[in-house]
């Protein structure tokens, strides 16, 4: 599964072991966590620097990076699952159930149809020797990633940890070419369509530059029950998408008057909502910035509960009572579901509207997003995606979908529903100041670094490319993935939707290998 970037690991989107606490708690796991690793822009703001060498080092961590991936091309679940329980560390091991080590490292395989080993990578300054990060070639996707190990220090050297990242560009390459955007658009629907035909791909993808669509492609299935293909106008879920939405709703207030980023949230909501301590101490820009301490809602009382409790932004206070902080508001930075939700509800508050009837009105309507909202699930509402997530067994891959692990309803953390098209607009509509004013969108598409909020904005991740400024956001849960990043200097936009878990990442880090080749 994708859910964290380790301090100092390859920028991109991990496929980290450690964050699956159990089979019981996993799909609410994925939703609280798993958006960590699809933000397009969550990366360091400044990568270091790197060369790669040839020769890999005889360390524990890179004979064990070595042996993953040729058991993950092995594709045996056996010789997995042995090698797991014999160099995992307990702590690691115990995290999940060995079926879930072994699945994810079999999806290794599956999502590449084989890793190959092309260098070791060296940093400056260096990691620790219990780090190794091997660079590979993903034969499917045609991109580079890094199988990033962390050992222990000392006899017998176990694993700590494992992740699948996108990398940079080998060092020992020739510079690459730069591509004109005729080149870029071939270049890219070809990908999209030899992902379609492995079946790979399942969604929908818009390509836009300087206010003109380039490319536009609908492929797979919406809903596999009745065989209904994807179209243009499918409506795909966003998961955490919904925080640039919540992000402009706020600031459009602050913009009003009706708020301010530095007031504490206790100006705005009561202990019903968070301990006093809390409303105290945690400001609307510690929301915004993810450096509140707060943690996630999608808990173990959400787990117990039937999903037709939460229909409206205030029904959450249920989930949200007994969260403490992590840390001190503004010392750490650490993603938050519970922080956007509580921005909803100050947007409640602050305007005297509905959240929901607040961004239509607002945000949506100004922006002709004729086809965005948070749908009620128990309503019927036509041509929206089914999720589902790939299962590999034995005799081939079958479909599970996310039906009865979702949201009824989703919010202001995320679970809204879009389209390419509506989301574009909304880019549009951004860029064109029809939202929020010239100062106010700096200020969401600003990281601060000396807040401990290095890669993110207000709502927005934030990153410096060789083709500019990108900020963006994405979402991810069992059977979603989505991404949406904007090129502010260069002048692009990708949207990528998939009501399939892992279907957008590769599509949308190949625009931005294509983008920014050759910069």
């Amino acid at each position: 599964m994708v859910l964290r970037i380790p301090k100092g690991a390859p920028a991109g989107r991990p496929r980290d072991l450690r964050a699956i606490k159990g089979a019981a708690r996993f799909a609410a796991l994925l939703l609280n966590l798993a958006v960590l690793a699809v933000l397009p822009c969550l990366a360091q703001p400044s990568a270091p620097a790197y060369r790669d060498v040839a020769e890999i080092p005889d360390t524990p961590a890179y004979r064990h990076a070595q042996k993953l991936v040729a058991l993950a091309n092995a594709n045996d679940p056996a010789a997995i699952a042995a090698y797991v329980t014999q160099n995992f560390t307990p702590e690691f091991l115990a995290i999940a159930p060995i079926e879930e080590h072994v699945r994810i490292l079999q999806g290794f395989f599956q999502g590449s149809s084989g890793l190959e080993i092309h260098s070791a990578r060296v940093y400056d300054p260096p990691r620790p020797e219990s780090d190794a990060v091997l660079v590979v070639r993903n034969r499917l996707m045609e991109s580079w990633q890094a199988v990033v190990v962390t050992a222990e220090e000392a006899p017998p050297y176990r694993i700590a940890s494992a992740n699948l990242l996108p990398a940079r560009r080998p060092s020992d390459l020739p510079p690459a070419e730069r591509l004109d955007d005729s080149a870029i658009v071939r270049d890219l629907g070809a990908y999209v369509d030899r992902l379609s035909a492995e079946g790979t791909f399942s969604g929908t993808l818009l390509l836009a530059k300087d206010g003109r669509v380039l490319l536009e492609k609908a492929a797979g299935i919406a809903n596999r029950d009745f065989d209904v293909p994807v179209n243009l106008e499918t409506k795909f879920n966003l998961g955490s998408m919904n925080k640039m939405i919540t992000a402009v709703a706020v600031a459009q207030l602050a913009e009003q008057g009706k708020l301010s980023f530095e007031d504490p949230i206790g100006k705005y909501l009561d202990t019903t909502w968070v301990a006093q301590e809390i409303l105290d101490r945690v400001t609307v820009h510690h929301l915004l910035t993810h450096t509140s301490g707060l943690g996630s809602y999608f808990n173990e009382v959400f787990e117990r509960s039937s999903r037709l409790l939460f229909r409206e932004v205030g029904d959450y206070k249920l989930l949200t009572r007994g969260e403490t902080l992590a840390f001190a508001p503004g010392s750490a930075w650490g993603y938050s579901n519970t922080g956007f939700l509580l921005l909803g509800a100050i947007v409640e508050a602050a305007s005297g509207e509905n959240y929901f009837d607040y961004v239509r009105t607002h945000i949506y309507g100004p922006a002709g997003m004729e086809h965005s909202d948070s749908y009620e699930l128990d309503q019927v509402n036509p041509n929206l995606a089914v999720g589902y997530e790939r299962v590999w067994t034995g005799e081939g891959v079958t479909y599970r979908n996310n039906i009865f692990a979702h949201v009824l309803r989703g919010g202001p953390a995320g679970g809204g529903y879009s389209t390419v098209g509506d989301l574009w607009r909304f880019d549009q509509a951004l860029r064109a100041g029809r939202l929020l004013a010239p100062a106010s969108l700096e200020r969401l598409w600003r990281a601060d670094p000396e807040q401990n909020s290095p890669g993110y904005g207000y709502g927005f991740g934030v990153q410096t490319t060789p083709a500019g400024r990108l900020v963006g956001h994405s979402g991810g849960f069992t059977g979603i993935s989505a991404d949406l990043g904007m090129y502010l200097d260069a002048g692009y936009t990708m949207i990528v939707l998939s009501n399939d878990s892992e279907g957008a990442p590769p599509v949308y880090e190949k625009a931005r290998e294509l983008i920014e080749l050759g910069r």
